[in-house]
């Protein structure tokens, strides 16, 4: 059931998370899957790329909302980041491998004519690292640019931290001042500062919901930032992100499939292309299939969900495991939050 409240502190459960997540994955699928087909099914995913944007905006709440539980501080620096890696690396890799086997086994079928995959050691070198779009190599899945704007919030944000978790104003004014000073001097797109105030409404959120601000200051705060980056940007962001925003802020959803479907949508994030991308690829050129393309497309998100099952149990659910072995501090006697990582998204 979804209700909304207005008090000065919401309840500390943010079950709404999850059904977003899965919401995002989904909508990011849909954009893939249905891009260069017929305009009327176009028209169904034209705008599911900011499906990006709201797992931007996540991170910008969860992983603060998480630190903050861990009582994180700047000495904790390295081990954060530690901990993270250990939770996104993983499942990356593993997807690279994927890729580069399907790519492969596409050029084994005559009639695709496909190029094979880049398997350079400067492309798979630039992979590791997360540096491809610093070092001019193309991504082997078109997704990973997400991941490595990711990283680099994490690295703003381990070093922020402490700034944002303070109880006094004018720190929490300055932490955010900070982060936005390469907004209009960092041009390239998939640098942090460029996107960084779709992460600062996550942010301003987190204060909200730990009782660190009240609720005006986070509406202002987040208005702020709709304005911010309104030009730069584009509407369709701004409003996607704010609205992701407030949902978080005001909204409670507790529903176990979609919690299920924000579980696994990071493994849904990496393998639907090489998965979903390759089902669509083999039974569109079945005959007449230009009359049920849109079912093709179904079935490349079914096909996609259990592939991210078996993904998550095997490889996903293990990095979950490491990365939670790495403890930031003593664990706290109570953490509401399960931490998640928003991180996938998807590109043009």
């Amino acid at each position: 059931m979804l209700f909304w409240n207005v008090l000065p502190m919401a309840k500390p459960k943010i079950g709404i998370v999850g059904a977003l997540r899965g919401l995002a994955a989904l909508a990011v699928c849909w954009y893939h899957f249905t891009y260069g087909q017929d305009w009327w099914i176009r028209a169904t995913g034209k705008y599911g790329w900011l499906g990006v944007h709201m797992f931007f905006v996540i991170s910008g709440f969860i992983i603060p909302y998480s630190l903050h539980q861990y009582r994180y501080s700047i000495r904790d620096y390295f081990r954060f980041l530690s901990k993270r890696l250990a939770r996104l690396h993983p499942p990356y890799l593993a997807s690279i491998v994927v890729v580069i086997v399907f790519g492969w086994l596409m050029m084994l079928v005559p009639t695709f004519h496909a190029k094979p995959p880049d398997t350079s050691w400067q492309t798979l070198l630039a992979h590791f690292f997360y540096l491809n779009d610093l070092v001019g190599r193309p991504w082997l899945n078109v997704v990973y640019w997400t991941l490595g704007i990711e990283l680099q919030w994490y690295l703003l944000l381990g070093l922020l931290f402490p700034l944002f978790a303070d109880r006094r104003w004018q720190w929490q004014i300055t932490g955010a001042l900070l982060a936005l000073l390469g907004h209009r001097l960092i041009l390239p797109d998939r640098i942090i500062f460029h996107i960084v105030p779709v992460f600062l409404i996550g942010v301003f959120v987190f204060q909200y919901r730990m009782g660190l601000s009240g609720v005006w200051r986070m509406l202002l705060s987040v208005g702020a930032m709709f304005a911010i980056m309104r030009v730069p940007i584009g509407l369709p962001v701004s409003l996607v992100s704010t609205l992701t925003g407030l949902l978080i802020a005001f909204a409670t959803l507790e529903n176990r499939r979609a919690n299920r479907l924000g579980e696994v949508s990071y493994s849904l994030y990496l393998l639907h292309i090489p998965v979903g991308l390759r089902i669509i690829d083999f039974m569109s050129r079945i005959p007449y299939s230009s009359y049920y393309l849109i079912v093709i497309d179904v079935l490349a998100i079914a096909g996609s969900l259990a592939a991210s099952i078996a993904f998550y149990r095997w490889i996903e659910g293990p990095s979950q495991s490491w990365s939670s072995a790495i403890r930031i501090k003593p664990v706290p006697k109570k953490v509401f939050v399960e931490e998640m990582l928003p991180a996938e998204a998807a590109g043009d």
